[in-house]
């Protein structure tokens, strides 16, 4: 099952603290030092060990330690709440939404996202990926997902989720983290003129946008083939568009011809510091990308300084 985001977070005011399942959960002033009284317990993983010591501080009045509710609040730990924000991104649409106008108190953008990833935690909703760790692109994935710019695959029998980085990346696949990585508006078109994009509708609304932002094609007989593995120089064709990126110096790759395809935008993206050749001097323009290297390239898209 494909875990999938569609919530900005730059869209975001956060203007006060915890609300779950329509409780206000704040017991004091937000604050970024934790007493003793607040530590996390042990069997709390690292990532979400945080959240349990900001829950303590200003919630627990609210609920018991175990998420099962206290007094007159309701549970933050049931299958209702599991059903109702059963994603990172609902969770924490729901609670920001939620704020009450008053609130004495604000919490970061930070805190929040570690109280949201704590209250999922309880729920047995898999917060981060069990395959990443000492990966060459962890961090590169890691902050990509902490943006919700990208998604994995969550295992529903063992709750856990996987990014699968060394798996061939795929055209939609692609398309949809770039469109969410550049935050670009959604299209309202529901019409295409491809035929074999018609019945994931998350998949079809990114397509779509990117079409529209002239960001990719589709093939003469009417197909976007979105399961197809996507390579090198495909992408590198995608992003010298995204980036209306052109090219200024001459050929520097032995395997790409003077008349080739996608030579220039190959030149010019690595023109612009988003891709790299091989030390043979090659570019290897059909090689397929993995996930992992094409969220690496997205990386460096949005990290670069705004001119």
């Amino acid at each position: 099952m494909r875990y999938s985001s569609r919530f900005p977070y730059t869209t975001v005011l956060l203007l006060g603290t915890a609300l779950i399942a329509g409780i206000v959960l704040y017991t004091g002033s937000a604050s970024t030092s934790y007493s003793a009284e607040a530590a996390p317990s042990a069997a709390i993983p690292a990532d979400q060990a945080e959240g349990e010591a900001i829950y303590r501080q200003h919630c627990l009045s609210c609920h018991a330690a175990d998420g099962m509710g206290s007094g007159n609040y309701p549970a933050v730990a049931s299958d209702h709440v599991k059903k109702k924000l059963g994603t990172y991104d609902k969770a924490y649409e729901f609670i920001s939404r939620n704020m009450p106008d008053n609130a004495p108190g604000t919490l970061t953008d930070e805190e929040y996202k570690a109280v949201t990833r704590y209250i999922l935690s309880l729920n047995g909703v898999p917060t981060g990926f069990n395959d990443i760790e000492k990966h060459w692109a962890q961090k590169e994935i890691a902050a990509l997902f902490d943006k919700q710019y990208i998604d994995g695959y969550v295992n529903k029998e063992t709750g856990t989720m996987q990014f699968k980085p060394d798996q061939f990346i795929t055209r939609a696949e692609f398309v949809r983290y770039l469109v969410k990585a550049k935050e670009l508006f959604l299209s309202n078109n529901t019409e295409s003129e491809f035929t074999d994009i018609g019945k994931n509708k998350e998949e079809r609304i990114y397509i779509i946008t990117a079409v529209e932002y002239g960001l990719v094609n589709g093939y003469p007989d009417q197909t976007f083939r979105p399961n197809n593995t996507i390579t090198r120089a495909e992408i590198a064709a995608i992003l010298s568009r995204s980036e209306m990126l052109k090219a200024s110096a001459q050929p520097t790759f032995h395997d790409i011809a003077s008349d080739y395809w996608a030579g220039d935008a190959i030149r010019a993206v690595q023109e612009a510091g988003l891709f790299n050749g091989y030390e043979d001097g090659t570019f290897r323009p059909d090689q397929r990308m993995t996930r992992a290297e094409a969220i690496s390239v997205i990386y460096r898209l949005v990290s670069q300084p705004q001119a």
